[in-house]
């Protein structure tokens, strides 16, 4: 009986113990993940450093160049753009023969490629679409390029209206979201490098 009492004050203490240690360690470790969380999710929060010179202060984007027969691409990819530079906000907009630097776009080639049949019906079920086009920021002030690109491509897919069970969207529709990831990629070069 000794031994019985014995071995139940010792898993009661080593309970308490536990409680212990649980009332303790709780708070703190909230507390903990709260600071870590808070840390390492404002840190991510500020816009990548601008590569542009500081004496740069806006940008201007002339109408892009199309080389291609699809009419209107132009518009589209220009208002994107413009949209782009706005959204991020660290350079203002200004009229590209007043900007301390310009963006000029040629648009190359524009590709719409079948990537997905009914095997049924051999109806297109899925299209890509992508611009090749050649990109460059110059600098107004010194009359140089600051940088520039040959041959990028952007590219979006979508799906047809045929295509049961996925989401869809009209050509139009995916043109214009290739324009808007088009135009904060060039954004994002421009400003960032990359």
């Amino acid at each position: 009986m000794i031994f019985t009492t014995e071995s139940q004050r010792q898993s009661t203490e080593k309970r308490f113990n536990q409680d212990k240690l649980k009332s303790f360690l709780s708070p703190c470790l909230r507390i903990s993940v709260v600071i870590l969380v808070s840390i390492f999710g404002l840190a991510g929060c500020r816009p990548a450093p601008l590569i542009v010179p500081s004496y740069i202060q806006n940008v201007g984007v002339e109408v892009f160049k199309n080389q291609t027969s699809y009419f209107g691409l132009e518009t589209i990819l220009t208002q994107s753009t413009i949209r782009a530079f706005q959204l991020d906000g660290r350079l203002p907009i200004e009229d590209p023969e007043k900007s301390d630097m310009v963006v000029r776009c040629v648009i190359r080639k524009y590709i719409e490629e079948p990537m997905f049949y009914d095997p049924k019906t051999n109806v297109v079920l899925q299209y890509r679409l992508s611009i090749v086009y050649d990109l460059a920021s110059v600098d107004q002030h010194e009359k140089r390029t600051f940088s520039e690109d040959a041959d990028r491509t952007h590219s979006v897919f979508y799906n047809t209206p045929n295509y049961a069970g996925a989401i869809t969207e009209t050509k139009d529709q995916a043109i214009a979201r290739l324009g808007e990831d088009m135009g904060r990629s060039i954004a994002r070069r421009v400003l960032e490098g990359f």
